[in-house]
């Protein structure tokens, strides 16, 4: 059974204020009510770390979620997901102890009694106060960044045990937790235990199971160029996007092969990758344009994701193309393939809406008018529009 201690949360902050109410929420996890899990996830995810965000309370609050994984009460196929969901939340925890490097400065600025302060505005019963001082907000969150950063090995064993459960989106999720638990500096001999660990869960994984696994590698900086090989398209795709293997032309020619059809990539996986929380052609996407410089040789995935573009992902896919294949474009005549890929934009009609300046912006970084008649005139099509109904 795990405890929760109330009286140490008392002291704390989380992103509302007091984190008086994280106990209770903690304590129903292992309960049985569907509502109040619920409620309780929601809490960890937007008040505990908000936006990626830590508190004072994340730490202790993480510390629990760890021990609660191997409470018994929450052992069962039916609570798969849930211990799913706290994976990715430890795995959130130990990602915010991995920002800002020196932070020792802030937690303990010269001449501030920073303890007294915050038991003075918490007897007042003010917390806004600390944050309108700078350096008491700078301290408290340096304490949160740092708290986060000392607990790591606590998560990294939790996720560890973890890739022995019968569940494969359990151990899915595991394997991205530790994978992000070392990045923060741990024993080099207990890493390529686990990278020997996570390649023989792998041999005997599904598509869904093994592309995480796959991914989880990347992470922990090995290079899984046998995966290239995988007689699953969305499996060889995560593992061409491993860091270790941006300069090598197999993988860089398998995220061009993904992209040749976008759409396919939506019906790779039955479920999301806990590594990949949007769709997996914008990963895809920004690989392809770090790795690859060349217009010509991105342009079939560009003509390719044109006609599927829609306004709300301008940001993802190929507002992101048209930036790499515009970018720095002399005042002349369009190139080849400039001109082949802004044919395709114009063609789709839901890109062209003089209201979304989102959308307005993308093309003024690349140098063009958010206009489609003087975009369709640029590319040489004058081929007048379809008359409106």
């Amino acid at each position: 059974m795990t405890e929760i201690g109330a009286g140490r949360f008392a002291t704390l902050l989380h992103a509302y204020g007091r984190a008086i109410d994280t106990p209770e929420h903690l304590a129903v996890l292992a309960g049985g009510d569907p509502a109040a899990r619920r409620a309780a996830l929601e809490h960890l995810w937007s008040a505990v770390i908000h936006q990626g965000t830590p508190w004072t309370a994340t730490p202790p609050a993480a510390v629990a979620v760890a021990a609660l994984l191997g409470d018994p009460r929450l052992s069962g196929a039916a609570d798969a997901e849930l211990r799913a969901n706290l994976l990715g939340f430890l795995a959130a925890v130990a990602e915010a102890g991995r920002s800002h490097p020196d932070l020792d400065e802030y937690a303990a600025p010269v001449g501030v009694d920073v303890d007294a302060a915050l038991a003075a505005a918490l007897d007042s019963g003010d917390e806004d106060e600390l944050y309108a001082d700078e350096v008491m907000a700078n301290a408290l969150y340096a304490r949160a960044v740092l708290g986060c950063r000392e607990i790591v090995p606590t998560l990294l064993a939790a996720a560890t045990s973890a890739l022995s459960d019968p569940e494969p989106a359990v151990r899915a999720a595991a394997a991205h937790a530790v994978s992000v638990c070392c990045a923060v500096p741990v024993d080099t001999t207990e890493a390529a235990s686990l990278a020997e660990r996570l390649d023989a869960l792998a041999a005997q994984a599904g598509p869904d199971e093994r592309a995480a696994l796959v991914l989880a590698m990347g992470e922990l900086g090995l290079a899984p160029r046998a995966y290239l090989d995988d007689p699953h398209p969305g499996v060889r795709a995560c593992a061409a996007l491993a860091p270790t293997l941006a300069d090598d032309p197999t993988a860089t020619a398998e995220i061009l092969a993904a992209l040749a059809d976008p759409a396919a990539t939506d019906g790779w996986f039955t479920h999301r990758l806990p590594q990949i929380d949007t769709r997996i052609r914008f990963t895809l996407v920004a690989a392809a344009i770090a790795r690859v410089d060349d217009p010509d040789r991105l342009l079939p995935a560009a003509l390719a994701i044109a006609p599927i573009a829609s306004r709300y992902t301008v940001r993802h896919d190929w507002g992101p193309l048209l930036h790499a294949l515009f970018a720095g474009r002399d005042p002349g005549p369009l190139s080849p393939a400039q001109r082949r890929y802004l044919g395709a934009l114009v063609a789709n009609e839901d890109l062209w809406d003089p209201r979304n300046g989102t959308v307005g912006l993308v093309f003024r970084d690349a140098g063009l008018s958010y206009d489609r008649d003087a975009c369709r005139d640029l590319v040489g099509d004058r081929t007048p529009p379809p008359p409106a109904p």
